[in-house]
């Protein structure tokens, strides 16, 4: 238990301690805690994140032409979920390769295991999703291709 005069002390240094206070502290503080970007809120997304995202998103409405709104959430939970797995490939090459060289052998093949885990993850959600999606179309849906 903290004493009254360390209660004190603390209360003092936290006025002190504020965070980042310029607009260049604030834009590098905000992606503290991000990894991949893959739980996060679309908001918090870099600007090129963000446009892939929409453009997947675009091109799997135009292909889908879903005409209820049902449909329409279901075809953009597919493309988020290709979006997703497309940005988890790539965040997991480059933290390999930076693992590669920083890293010994086994700690590699433990951080390989739990981002395999990560993708087959993604890969599942989006499997799921697509065929949410086919339940819902009565025939000739489009023929799933995922974003290169």
């Amino acid at each position: 238990m903290a004493t009254k005069k360390q209660i004190a002390a603390n209360r003092r240094n936290a006025k002190k301690s504020t965070g980042p206070r310029t607009p260049a502290g604030l834009a590098v503080s905000r992606f503290n805690a991000l990894r991949s970007g893959l739980r996060v809120s679309t908001e918090y997304l870099p600007a090129e994140s963000w446009q892939r995202l929409l453009e997947i998103r675009r091109r799997f409405l135009h292909e889908w032409q879903p005409q209820t709104p049902d449909r329409r959430r279901l075809v953009a939970r597919v493309a988020c979920a290709v979006w997703k797995l497309l940005e988890c490939r790539e965040t997991h090459a480059e933290i390999l390769r930076q693992a590669a060289e920083a890293s010994s052998p086994r700690r590699q093949d433990r951080l390989r295991a739990r981002l395999s885990s990560r993708e087959a993850h993604l890969e599942l959600v989006l499997r799921n999703a697509y065929h949410e999606l086919l339940k819902s179309i009565p025939s000739n849906p489009p023929e799933f291709r995922p974003a290169a």
